[in-house]
């Protein structure tokens, strides 16, 4: 679908007003599954760290959140792989835009690694997010104030991270599975949950999304195609985030 041109400073409002059961949306920089059109209190995911492959400088992200589509700010948390030097870095993070950008937890994360992340709207403004890495052992509890925050969406995602400006090329990850998705406690496609892709600058899938079944699990595969790769970064409109880089942001 088209999309509008970007507000200053806030997150992409995507030019998507009616939606159908089932139909599978497109983004330049996100694939999963996200919910929009009404309010939504809770979201959570499980999902394995993926082994990444440095076929691209840019950051894939993997995380749930509230807000982001058709909204102004994004509550999230999970975790990211930065091929920026050739070699994949993971780390755990989280973010409430636009409070605060991406931020690093402290915690290690590997590939194989099993996670569960949780945000949820604790009313008045307020969030928690959790993150739990069940093979390392560690787990974050984050009570955050996020202002004028609306519960717009909710949202379990594989993205590619956006540098500066623009969005960074995907690096290669293989597949993601999400298992035991739920938004406000049920399967998300109860919520009306969409399925995205992503897709590259010339319209190509470069990260597909997978049915969804009523446990609440499917998988984003990144198309390891070379007519498909994405092999540099388009226009977002946004700035600020981990050195540097912007923060996940719905590109509709």
């Amino acid at each position: 679908a088209s999309a509008p041109a970007p507000g200053t400073g806030r997150p992409f409002i995507p030019g998507i007003t009616t939606f159908t059961p089932a139909q599978t949306q497109s983004s330049t920089n996100w694939a999963g599954y996200a919910a929009t059109g009404g309010k939504y209190t809770s979201v959570s995911a499980s999902w394995v760290q993926p082994t990444v492959q440095c076929t691209a400088n840019g950051i894939v992200a993997f995380w749930v959140g509230l807000d982001g589509w058709g909204s102004s700010s994004v509550e999230q948390d999970g975790t990211a792989a930065d091929c920026s030097t050739g070699t994949p870095s993971y780390y755990a993070w989280w973010e409430t835009y636009p409070q605060n950008a991406m931020q690093d937890y402290a915690d290690a994360v590997a590939p194989g690694d099993a996670l569960t992340s949780t945000v949820t709207s604790l009313g008045s403004g307020m969030y928690e997010l959790d993150l739990d890495d069940t093979t390392k052992g560690w787990s974050e509890h984050h009570k955050v104030s996020a202002p004028g925050a609306v519960d717009a969406s909710a949202e379990i995602i594989a993205e590619a991270v956006s540098e500066g400006d623009a969005v960074s090329a995907l690096p290669d990850f293989d597949a993601v599975n999400f298992t035991g998705s739920r938004v406000d406690k049920a399967a998300p496609q109860q919520a009306g949950a969409q399925p995205i892709d992503m897709t590259g600058t010339s319209g190509a899938i470069v990260a597909a999304t997978g049915a969804i079944d009523q446990a609440g699990d499917f998988a984003v595969a990144y198309q390891n195609t070379s007519g498909l790769l994405r092999v540099g970064v388009q226009p977002a409109g946004f700035g600020g985030g981990r050195h540097g880089r912007a923060a996940p942001r719905p590109i509709f």
